[in-house]
């Protein structure tokens, strides 16, 4: 009996952590599929044109 319990215990050790790892790996492939969109899509820089009367500074229309 007191191997079965032991069993049963391992057993469910080892369904857990499957589905762990399992749960981590498809958060590591949303957050590289992040990453590597940011990657991709970097903005255009643009000039800035300051307001001789405030001193702030506003995208230059081309």
């Amino acid at each position: 009996m007191v191997v079965l319990k032991g069993f049963v215990v391992a057993a469910v050790a080892f369904l857990v952590l499957f589905a762990m790892l399992l749960m981590m790996r498809r958060e590591m492939q949303a957050v590289k599929a992040r990453v590597n969109d940011g990657r991709r899509r970097q903005p255009a820089l643009r000039r800035l044109r300051q307001d001789p009367r405030t001193g702030v500074y506003y995208p230059a229309e081309d």
